[in-house]
């Protein structure tokens, strides 16, 4: 899963998350920090919820069953997880900088 799928999946579960936790789409947006006008939108369906907003939703909802159903028992865990696999790490050396492998066929992160 990457930043898009995530944001995908839980634009389209916003709603849900909202009104399980009982919130108005007034008190829904002040707590996420953004605009009633935005929120609406999202709920929707005309527009996708920024990687910020998912984070946020994540965690401040994290108890959230709707969220633990997507994403986990620990939501959080889950975009810190996509977060730092977008970060680029040294890659081809090792503790004594020399190379002992090549690379054979590189899917999803994974290297042979």
């Amino acid at each position: 899963m990457d930043k898009q799928q995530v944001n995908e999946l839980l634009s389209g579960k916003l709603k849900l998350i909202r009104t399980e936790k009982g919130y108005t789409q007034d008190k829904m947006s002040e707590v996420l920090g953004m605009s009633k006008k935005t929120l609406v939108q999202i709920e929707k369906g005309r527009t996708l919820a920024g990687w910020t907003t998912v984070v946020a939703l994540c965690a401040l909802f994290r108890e959230s069953e709707i969220l633990q159903g997507c994403l986990g028992d620990d939501p959080v865990e889950m975009v810190e997880t996509i977060a730092h696999n977008s970060i680029s790490t040294p890659k081809e050396k090792t503790m004594g900088g020399r190379v002992w492998w090549r690379e054979v066929e590189s899917c999803h992160g994974v290297r042979l």
